[in-house]
Protein backbone atom coordinates (compact mmCIF):
# COMPACT_ATOMS: atom_id res chain seq x y z
CA UNK A 1 0.00 0.00 0.00
CA UNK A 2 2.92 2.52 1.03
CA UNK A 3 4.51 1.45 -2.38
CA UNK A 4 1.02 2.48 -4.23
CA UNK A 5 0.89 5.47 -2.63
CA UNK A 6 4.77 6.50 -3.51
CA UNK A 7 3.78 5.40 -7.51
CA UNK A 8 0.45 7.90 -7.21
CA UNK A 9 2.85 10.70 -5.74
CA UNK A 10 5.80 10.23 -8.56
CA UNK A 11 2.67 9.89 -11.16
CA UNK A 12 1.11 13.09 -9.79
CA UNK A 13 4.58 15.00 -9.28
CA UNK A 14 5.26 14.40 -13.19
CA UNK A 15 2.14 14.74 -14.16
CA UNK A 16 1.87 18.77 -12.58
CA UNK A 17 5.61 19.13 -14.57
CA UNK A 18 4.45 18.07 -17.91
CA UNK A 19 1.70 20.50 -17.07
CA UNK A 20 3.63 23.63 -16.26
CA UNK A 21 5.65 22.95 -19.04
CA UNK A 22 2.87 22.69 -21.49
CA UNK A 23 1.47 26.12 -19.93
CA UNK A 24 4.68 27.91 -19.96
CA UNK A 25 5.68 26.22 -23.76
CA UNK A 26 1.94 27.91 -24.69
CA UNK A 27 1.92 30.84 -22.48
CA UNK A 28 5.55 32.32 -24.03
CA UNK A 29 4.47 32.61 -27.68
CA UNK A 30 4.66 36.02 -28.84
CA UNK A 31 6.20 38.99 -29.21
CA UNK A 32 7.92 40.78 -26.38
CA UNK A 33 9.86 43.70 -25.21
CA UNK A 34 12.62 43.62 -22.30
CA UNK A 35 11.25 46.06 -19.19
CA UNK A 36 13.87 48.42 -18.25
CA UNK A 37 13.86 49.37 -14.99
CA UNK A 38 14.35 53.25 -15.51
CA UNK A 39 14.37 53.99 -11.43
CA UNK A 40 17.66 52.08 -10.75
CA UNK A 41 19.63 52.66 -13.67
CA UNK A 42 21.86 55.21 -13.96
CA UNK A 43 23.30 55.86 -17.27
CA UNK A 44 24.96 58.75 -18.35
CA UNK A 45 23.93 61.59 -20.70
CA UNK A 46 24.45 60.24 -24.53
CA UNK A 47 22.92 61.42 -27.76
CA UNK A 48 22.88 57.63 -29.22
CA UNK A 49 19.42 56.20 -29.26
CA UNK A 50 19.70 52.90 -27.29
CA UNK A 51 17.93 49.90 -29.40
CA UNK A 52 14.81 48.27 -28.11
CA UNK A 53 15.30 44.97 -26.96
CA UNK A 54 12.42 43.55 -28.57
CA UNK A 55 11.99 39.41 -29.24
CA UNK A 56 9.98 36.49 -30.29
CA UNK A 57 8.86 33.32 -29.61
CA UNK A 58 7.51 31.45 -31.97
CA UNK A 59 5.15 28.19 -31.48
CA UNK A 60 7.32 25.70 -33.22
CA UNK A 61 10.75 26.84 -31.40
CA UNK A 62 11.82 29.77 -32.93
CA UNK A 63 13.37 32.60 -31.16
CA UNK A 64 13.76 35.95 -33.07
CA UNK A 65 16.02 38.76 -31.23
CA UNK A 66 15.53 42.08 -33.37
CA UNK A 67 19.18 43.02 -32.47
CA UNK A 68 21.06 40.48 -34.17
CA UNK A 69 23.49 38.12 -33.33
CA UNK A 70 27.15 38.97 -33.61
CA UNK A 71 30.86 37.60 -33.81
CA UNK A 72 33.37 40.28 -34.31
CA UNK A 73 37.16 38.85 -35.95
CA UNK A 74 40.02 39.75 -37.73
CA UNK A 75 40.78 38.59 -41.04
CA UNK A 76 43.99 37.33 -41.46
CA UNK A 77 44.55 37.93 -44.75
CA UNK A 78 43.31 41.51 -44.91
CA UNK A 79 44.13 42.10 -40.88
CA UNK A 80 41.02 44.02 -41.45
CA UNK A 81 38.64 43.96 -38.35
CA UNK A 82 35.29 42.36 -39.57
CA UNK A 83 31.43 41.66 -38.16
CA UNK A 84 29.84 38.49 -38.78
CA UNK A 85 26.39 38.49 -38.51
CA UNK A 86 24.40 35.45 -37.96
CA UNK A 87 21.13 36.77 -38.33
CA UNK A 88 18.05 37.09 -36.05
CA UNK A 89 16.41 33.76 -35.83
CA UNK A 90 18.02 30.90 -33.73
CA UNK A 91 15.70 28.20 -31.72
CA UNK A 92 14.43 28.04 -28.22
CA UNK A 93 13.46 24.90 -26.17
CA UNK A 94 11.62 24.99 -22.58
CA UNK A 95 13.12 22.40 -20.10
CA UNK A 96 11.04 21.95 -16.88
CA UNK A 97 11.44 25.76 -15.25
CA UNK A 98 14.74 26.27 -17.95
CA UNK A 99 14.36 28.33 -21.02
CA UNK A 100 17.10 27.37 -23.26
CA UNK A 101 18.10 30.36 -25.77
CA UNK A 102 20.72 28.89 -28.68
CA UNK A 103 23.44 31.38 -29.15
CA UNK A 104 24.62 31.02 -33.16
CA UNK A 105 27.94 33.60 -32.73
CA UNK A 106 28.96 31.82 -29.78
CA UNK A 107 27.45 28.20 -30.19
CA UNK A 108 26.19 27.51 -27.12
CA UNK A 109 22.90 27.83 -25.43
CA UNK A 110 22.29 30.43 -22.73
CA UNK A 111 19.72 29.11 -20.34
CA UNK A 112 17.94 31.36 -17.55
CA UNK A 113 15.29 30.24 -14.96
CA UNK A 114 11.51 31.12 -15.03
CA UNK A 115 10.28 32.55 -11.82
CA UNK A 116 6.96 33.34 -13.30
CA UNK A 117 5.44 33.54 -16.57
CA UNK A 118 1.56 35.38 -17.68
CA UNK A 119 0.04 36.15 -20.98
CA UNK A 120 1.25 39.71 -20.02
CA UNK A 121 4.71 39.10 -18.42
CA UNK A 122 7.58 37.13 -17.56
CA UNK A 123 10.21 37.16 -15.12
CA UNK A 124 13.37 35.24 -15.95
CA UNK A 125 16.59 34.78 -13.67
CA UNK A 126 20.04 34.81 -15.15
CA UNK A 127 23.11 32.81 -14.55
CA UNK A 128 24.35 35.93 -12.13
CA UNK A 129 20.95 35.50 -10.25
CA UNK A 130 20.22 39.05 -12.08
CA UNK A 131 16.50 39.36 -13.06
CA UNK A 132 14.92 40.29 -16.53
CA UNK A 133 11.45 40.80 -17.13
CA UNK A 134 9.86 40.81 -20.22
CA UNK A 135 6.46 42.36 -20.93
CA UNK A 136 3.79 41.91 -23.63
CA UNK A 137 4.71 44.13 -26.84
CA UNK A 138 2.42 44.75 -29.97
CA UNK A 139 4.09 46.70 -32.54
CA UNK A 140 2.91 49.15 -35.09
CA UNK A 141 2.21 47.40 -38.84
CA UNK A 142 2.08 50.24 -41.64
CA UNK A 143 0.78 49.71 -44.92
CA UNK A 144 3.32 50.90 -47.29
CA UNK A 145 3.46 51.03 -51.89
CA UNK A 146 4.51 47.52 -52.36
CA UNK A 147 8.55 48.25 -52.80
CA UNK A 148 10.12 46.25 -54.94
CA UNK A 149 13.70 46.81 -54.74
CA UNK A 150 15.90 48.43 -51.74
CA UNK A 151 19.28 49.51 -51.76
CA UNK A 152 21.47 50.19 -48.94
CA UNK A 153 24.62 51.90 -48.80
CA UNK A 154 27.23 51.84 -45.94
CA UNK A 155 29.54 54.50 -45.62
CA UNK A 156 33.38 55.19 -43.81
CA UNK A 157 33.59 56.45 -40.29
CA UNK A 158 36.93 57.14 -38.23
CA UNK A 159 38.05 53.34 -37.98
CA UNK A 160 37.01 49.89 -39.01
CA UNK A 161 33.05 50.36 -40.52
CA UNK A 162 31.55 48.20 -43.09
CA UNK A 163 31.76 49.93 -46.34
CA UNK A 164 29.57 48.78 -48.97
CA UNK A 165 26.47 48.95 -50.94
CA UNK A 166 23.60 46.39 -51.40
CA UNK A 167 20.79 45.74 -54.06
CA UNK A 168 18.21 43.50 -53.46
CA UNK A 169 14.84 42.85 -55.26
CA UNK A 170 11.52 41.34 -54.42
CA UNK A 171 12.31 38.18 -56.09
CA UNK A 172 15.74 37.53 -54.69
CA UNK A 173 18.22 38.92 -56.77
CA UNK A 174 21.11 40.27 -55.10
CA UNK A 175 23.93 42.74 -56.36
CA UNK A 176 26.52 43.19 -53.20
CA UNK A 177 29.82 46.11 -53.35
CA UNK A 178 32.04 45.67 -50.42
CA UNK A 179 34.68 48.11 -50.22
CA UNK A 180 36.48 47.65 -47.31
CA UNK A 181 35.73 45.94 -43.78
CA UNK A 182 33.05 43.12 -45.36
CA UNK A 183 33.91 39.66 -44.82
CA UNK A 184 33.60 39.97 -48.50
CA UNK A 185 34.99 42.95 -50.56
CA UNK A 186 34.75 43.09 -54.17
CA UNK A 187 31.79 42.65 -56.44
CA UNK A 188 29.21 39.74 -56.06
CA UNK A 189 25.92 38.35 -57.25
CA UNK A 190 23.30 35.76 -56.34
CA UNK A 191 19.91 34.82 -55.35
CA UNK A 192 18.50 35.04 -51.70
CA UNK A 193 16.26 32.30 -50.72
CA UNK A 194 12.26 32.90 -51.44
CA UNK A 195 12.03 32.32 -47.37
CA UNK A 196 14.72 35.22 -46.69
CA UNK A 197 13.82 37.39 -49.57
CA UNK A 198 10.27 37.19 -48.21
CA UNK A 199 11.49 37.95 -44.74
CA UNK A 200 13.13 41.34 -45.75
CA UNK A 201 10.32 42.63 -47.59
CA UNK A 202 7.96 41.69 -45.10
CA UNK A 203 9.51 43.25 -42.46
CA UNK A 204 8.66 47.16 -44.39
CA UNK A 205 5.45 46.49 -42.49
CA UNK A 206 7.23 47.63 -39.24
CA UNK A 207 8.47 50.76 -40.85
CA UNK A 208 6.04 54.30 -41.86
CA UNK A 209 8.22 54.73 -45.33
CA UNK A 210 5.19 57.25 -45.87
CA UNK A 211 5.95 59.37 -42.62
CA UNK A 212 10.07 59.05 -42.69
CA UNK A 213 12.53 61.77 -42.91
CA UNK A 214 15.07 61.92 -45.39
CA UNK A 215 17.57 62.97 -43.06
CA UNK A 216 18.40 61.48 -39.36
CA UNK A 217 21.35 62.49 -37.83
CA UNK A 218 23.48 63.56 -34.79
CA UNK A 219 25.36 66.21 -33.19
CA UNK A 220 28.86 63.72 -33.11
CA UNK A 221 31.35 63.55 -35.64
CA UNK A 222 33.27 60.94 -36.78
CA UNK A 223 30.58 58.10 -37.37
CA UNK A 224 29.61 55.61 -39.90
CA UNK A 225 26.30 56.63 -42.09
CA UNK A 226 23.79 54.92 -43.76
CA UNK A 227 21.01 55.39 -46.54
CA UNK A 228 18.22 53.78 -48.08
CA UNK A 229 16.83 54.15 -51.49
CA UNK A 230 13.00 52.10 -51.88
CA UNK A 231 12.30 51.62 -55.69
CA UNK A 232 8.71 51.03 -56.85
CA UNK A 233 8.38 49.94 -60.52
CA UNK A 234 12.16 51.80 -61.44
CA UNK A 235 11.12 54.80 -59.71
CA UNK A 236 12.69 56.06 -56.62
CA UNK A 237 9.56 56.95 -53.94
CA UNK A 238 11.74 57.66 -51.12
CA UNK A 239 15.76 58.09 -49.62
CA UNK A 240 16.75 58.43 -46.12
CA UNK A 241 20.36 59.32 -45.09
CA UNK A 242 20.88 58.21 -41.32
CA UNK A 243 23.57 59.03 -39.58
CA UNK A 244 24.72 58.00 -36.24
CA UNK A 245 22.03 55.75 -36.08
CA UNK A 246 19.39 58.57 -35.35
CA UNK A 247 16.30 56.89 -37.57
CA UNK A 248 13.68 54.76 -36.34
CA UNK A 249 14.82 50.99 -35.01
CA UNK A 250 12.90 49.43 -37.63
CA UNK A 251 14.37 51.24 -39.84
CA UNK A 252 17.99 50.70 -38.61
CA UNK A 253 16.89 46.84 -38.07
CA UNK A 254 16.07 46.48 -41.86
CA UNK A 255 19.24 48.40 -43.43
CA UNK A 256 21.17 45.54 -41.10
CA UNK A 257 19.49 42.63 -42.26
CA UNK A 258 20.08 44.06 -46.24
CA UNK A 259 23.35 45.45 -45.65
CA UNK A 260 24.44 41.86 -44.20
CA UNK A 261 22.35 39.29 -46.98
CA UNK A 262 25.62 38.71 -48.31
CA UNK A 263 26.87 36.75 -45.80
CA UNK A 264 23.93 34.11 -46.06
CA UNK A 265 24.26 32.87 -49.00
CA UNK A 266 26.84 31.65 -51.63
CA UNK A 267 28.03 34.31 -53.77
CA UNK A 268 29.14 34.44 -57.29
CA UNK A 269 32.17 37.17 -57.93
CA UNK A 270 31.87 39.84 -60.66
CA UNK A 271 35.23 41.02 -62.28
CA UNK A 272 34.15 44.98 -62.57
CA UNK A 273 36.42 48.00 -62.01
CA UNK A 274 36.13 51.55 -61.19
CA UNK A 275 31.95 51.58 -59.99
CA UNK A 276 30.49 54.66 -61.87
CA UNK A 277 29.52 56.56 -58.31
CA UNK A 278 28.36 60.31 -59.10
CA UNK A 279 28.01 63.24 -57.17
CA UNK A 280 27.77 66.45 -57.64
CA UNK A 281 26.48 66.25 -61.19
CA UNK A 282 26.09 69.98 -63.03
CA UNK A 283 25.31 72.07 -65.61
CA UNK A 284 25.19 75.80 -66.00
CA UNK A 285 21.94 76.11 -64.18
CA UNK A 286 20.76 73.47 -62.38
CA UNK A 287 22.96 70.66 -60.33
CA UNK A 288 21.54 67.11 -59.46
CA UNK A 289 21.11 66.17 -56.13
CA UNK A 290 21.52 62.58 -54.66
CA UNK A 291 20.21 61.85 -51.52
CA UNK A 292 22.75 59.28 -50.77
CA UNK A 293 25.11 57.52 -51.68
CA UNK A 294 22.75 54.48 -52.38
CA UNK A 295 20.58 56.40 -55.22
CA UNK A 296 24.04 56.89 -56.55
CA UNK A 297 25.04 53.27 -56.32
CA UNK A 298 21.24 52.59 -57.81
CA UNK A 299 22.44 54.43 -60.92
CA UNK A 300 25.95 52.82 -61.31
CA UNK A 301 23.53 49.60 -60.73
CA UNK A 302 21.50 50.67 -63.76
CA UNK A 303 24.29 51.84 -66.26
CA UNK A 304 25.13 48.25 -65.99
CA UNK A 305 22.75 47.23 -67.95
CA UNK A 306 22.99 49.61 -70.67
CA UNK A 307 24.44 49.44 -74.28
CA UNK A 308 27.50 51.17 -75.70
CA UNK A 309 27.28 53.52 -78.07
CA UNK A 310 29.14 55.44 -80.75
CA UNK A 311 29.65 58.80 -79.50
CA UNK A 312 26.61 61.31 -79.69
CA UNK A 313 27.20 64.44 -81.12
CA UNK A 314 24.25 65.73 -78.40
CA UNK A 315 25.29 68.21 -76.24
CA UNK A 316 25.53 66.57 -72.93
CA UNK A 317 24.77 69.25 -70.31
CA UNK A 318 25.59 67.79 -66.80
CA UNK A 319 29.34 67.24 -66.09
CA UNK A 320 30.75 65.72 -62.82
CA UNK A 321 33.19 63.30 -61.45
CA UNK A 322 33.70 59.95 -60.25
CA UNK A 323 37.15 58.14 -58.74
CA UNK A 324 38.68 54.99 -59.83
CA UNK A 325 39.27 51.96 -57.73
CA UNK A 326 42.51 52.62 -55.96
CA UNK A 327 45.36 50.18 -56.07
CA UNK A 328 46.39 48.92 -52.86
CA UNK A 329 48.91 51.07 -50.52
CA UNK A 330 47.83 54.06 -52.97
CA UNK A 331 49.33 57.76 -52.11
CA UNK A 332 46.98 59.53 -50.67
CA UNK A 333 48.68 63.01 -51.95
CA UNK A 334 47.49 61.51 -55.36
CA UNK A 335 43.67 60.89 -55.28
CA UNK A 336 42.90 63.91 -57.91
CA UNK A 337 44.63 61.82 -60.47
CA UNK A 338 42.39 59.04 -59.70
CA UNK A 339 39.68 61.09 -61.10
CA UNK A 340 37.64 60.97 -64.16
CA UNK A 341 34.70 62.87 -65.52
CA UNK A 342 31.60 61.98 -67.21
CA UNK A 343 28.68 63.96 -69.32
CA UNK A 344 25.84 63.44 -69.15
CA UNK A 345 21.96 64.41 -69.94
CA UNK A 346 20.51 61.70 -67.91
CA UNK A 347 19.95 59.39 -70.91
CA UNK A 348 23.22 59.26 -72.46
CA UNK A 349 26.63 58.91 -70.32
CA UNK A 350 30.01 60.05 -71.95
CA UNK A 351 32.65 58.64 -69.62
CA UNK A 352 36.24 59.01 -69.14
CA UNK A 353 37.86 55.78 -68.91
CA UNK A 354 40.94 54.71 -66.81
CA UNK A 355 43.27 55.42 -70.13
CA UNK A 356 41.57 58.50 -70.73
CA UNK A 357 39.41 57.61 -73.33
CA UNK A 358 35.57 58.04 -73.26
CA UNK A 359 32.98 55.74 -73.85
CA UNK A 360 29.34 56.21 -74.31
CA UNK A 361 26.70 54.64 -73.04
CA UNK A 362 22.94 54.58 -73.42
CA UNK A 363 20.68 54.41 -70.52
CA UNK A 364 17.73 53.67 -72.45
CA UNK A 365 15.51 56.48 -70.16
CA UNK A 366 16.55 59.41 -68.22
CA UNK A 367 17.11 58.66 -64.83
CA UNK A 368 17.63 62.20 -63.47
CA UNK A 369 13.86 62.96 -64.63
CA UNK A 370 12.41 59.97 -64.01
CA UNK A 371 13.72 60.17 -60.43
CA UNK A 372 13.13 64.31 -59.62
CA UNK A 373 16.46 64.83 -59.39
CA UNK A 374 17.24 67.84 -60.84
CA UNK A 375 17.01 71.08 -59.11
CA UNK A 376 17.88 74.45 -60.08
CA UNK A 377 21.63 75.25 -59.57
CA UNK A 378 22.28 75.87 -55.40
CA UNK A 379 18.99 74.57 -54.16
CA UNK A 380 18.98 71.50 -52.32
Amino acid sequence: MKKLNLIIIAFFFITACHSEKTEYSKEIVGEWAVERDEKNEERPISPFKEDPQLIIFEEDGTYIDKKGFYKFEKDKKTNENNTLYFGEKTRYKIKGDSLLIFNPAENNFNVSRIVSMTKSKIILEQKNKSLISLVSYSGKKFSNPPIDKIIVSKSPCLGSCAINSSIVDNSGNLFFYGESYNSKNGFYKNTVSNQKSKEVFNELQCVDINNLKTEYTIPVTDLSSESITFVLKGKIIKTVYNYGNASPFELRRLIRNISYLYQNIPLKRINLKDPLLLFNMRSKTHQISFTGESESFYLFHELLKSNPIIDSPKELPYSGKYRLSLPENDNYEKLNSYERTVTTDGKIFKVQQRDYTFKTFDLGYNFFIKNDLITNKGIK
